[in-house]
């Protein structure tokens, strides 16, 4: 495949995660399923994502929340920190190793009338999902409204992410500002102390902006979008702050959870995408095939493996569906990527992403290897 096709095929399955989140659905029993391997994505820790963002500035203002506080009031001093707002290509999004995500956008109406929802008449469409892990317990539940219009003045975002604990992600690139010479500035936040919970705010009205608070049942964060008005937020604010959605109703999917096998009990799945190892040298470590349940049968839906020879330990994963950010970054198909290319994605880290057609993907993660390595198991794939 060429550069100029693989760029278009990025482009139509970015088109798709930004409809659809992404770029791969199972329907089974009229709902549909998403499946994600993480791996696919550059993880990041913790601490890593606060220490990257840098985390209030000293003089971050706290605040006791009133009747009168108005919406301005929760973003007092956020978003004022000067220099330039820059992209930062160090993370990507955390997720757990395996994440299946329902689509629940056929639920509005119910939701609605039953109170779990705020009616939002002027955002017509809405993108409604809770994510799960392998095992099945909750991960997160996220509710997007959206409207789009002729003009830019129309454009609205306004999403709602619950989750049992913290979350530290982003859907896209971190951005973060910084001065002349490049370092990062800390964020202004303000903290609004409302009912003895600590609301904090971030972003200027002209850019994306968050209201994040931890009770002890979940933890949630508002975003709204550039053309959204920090009224629209705290509105929202104020509707969930009156009715706590209750993430019980979202609690497992009981039957639905992924199952692991061995690969020599699936020795047809992912044939075609696994590097041969043995003629390397390698010695399997682990080969495991993960399959969702569907209308009765087991379907492949993802492979991890672990191959080593001497001091090098290779991970190989191949997954049905990935993040944007993840098909964004593919080298190219097996078929088509360089030498250079992979040497060169080997100096900058230890793993990259190859593109085997929509929708499957594979991860390559070289430990205690070189470019050599890596371009050797590459060669293999290719036909």
């Amino acid at each position: 495949m060429s550069t100029e096709k693989l760029q278009d095929a990025i482009g139509e399955v970015r088109d798709d995660f930004l409809l659809d989140a992404d770029s791969v659905m199972i329907k089974k029993k009229n709902k549909w399923i998403v499946w994600v391997a993480a791996a696919a994505c550059v993880c990041l820790v913790a601490f890593g994502a606060v220490k990257l963002l840098g985390g209030p500035s000293a003089d971050t203002v706290t605040q006791q929340w009133s009747a009168d506080l108005s919406a301005e009031d929760y973003f007092k001093n956020s978003g004022r920190g000067n220099g330039q707002k820059s992209p930062s290509s160090f993370v990507s999004l955390v997720m757990p190793r395996f994440f299946v995500q329902i689509l629940l956008d056929d639920r509005r109406k119910e939701w609605e009338a039953d109170g779990v929802l705020p009616l939002m008449p002027d955002h017509p469409e809405q993108f409604f999902f809770a994510g799960y892990q392998g095992d099945g317990s909750l991960y997160k539940v996220s509710f997007c409204w959206m409207r789009r219009g002729e003009t830019n003045e129309d454009y609205s975002t306004l999403t709602l992410t619950a989750a049992p604990k913290e979350l530290h992600e982003v859907s896209d690139v971190v951005y973060v500002r910084t001065d002349e010479k490049g370092n990062v500035i800390p964020a202004d936040v303000t903290v609004t102390v409302r009912d003895g919970i600590s609301i904090t705010a971030e972003g200027s009205e002209e850019e994306e902006k968050t209201l994040t608070w931890q009770t002890e049942q979940a933890w949630y964060q508002l975003s709204g979008s550039w053309n959204d008005s920090y009224e629209d937020m705290v509105a929202l604010l104020d509707w969930f702050w009156q009715y706590p959605l209750d993430l019980s109703r979202f609690d497992t999917l009981a039957e639905e959870s992924m199952v692991v096998a061995d690969r020599a009990e699936q020795p047809d799945a992912f044939r075609e995408q696994v590097p041969d190892f043995t003629s390397l040298g390698y010695e399997t470590e682990t080969e495991q095939i993960y399959l969702w349940p569907q209308e009765g049968e087991s379907r492949p839906v993802g492979l991890e493996g672990v191959y080593t020879r001497g001091d090098i330990r290779v991970r190989w994963t191949v997954s049905v569906s990935a993040d944007a950010d993840a098909w964004a970054a593919c080298l190219g198909s097996p078929g088509d990527v360089t030498e250079a290319q992979v040497r060169e994605a080997m100096a900058k880290g230890n793993a990259f992403n190859l593109f085997f057609g929509t929708p499957c993907m594979a991860t390559l993660t070289v430990e205690n290897g070189t470019g050599a390595d890596a371009w050797e198991i590459v060669q293999t794939l290719q036909k």
